[in-house]
């Protein structure tokens, strides 16, 4: 499956409360952009790490970019609680 396959299939279940171009969510991914409408990478992250289970994520999220993915403004708006601890774990192990 390709990168855009994948964000084709994937946008509507991350978004699926939103119009969204699957083309624009991989720019916005990417850092090509900044937001698509009312869309930041910081929710996008979000919605990602709460959508997707871990190997999924590690196919979808560019490697340059799994730093900022699991950066502090993204974990903080994570819930349930034992999700965001996970992924703080991954962060530890990963870059500290």
């Amino acid at each position: 499956m390709t990168q855009n396959a994948k964000f084709k299939d994937l946008t509507p279940k991350i978004y699926w409360d939103a119009d969204v171009e699957p083309e624009q969510i991989r720019r916005l991914l990417h850092g090509e952009i900044d937001r698509v409408g009312h869309i930041d990478r910081i929710n996008l992250y979000r919605r990602l790490l709460m959508t997707y289970d871990w190997y999924t994520l590690l196919n979808l999220i560019p490697p340059d970019r799994l730093r900022e993915a699991l950066g502090e403004p993204v974990l903080k708006g994570i819930h349930p609680a034992s999700l965001r601890d996970r992924y703080l774990y991954a962060r530890n192990v990963l870059f500290d």
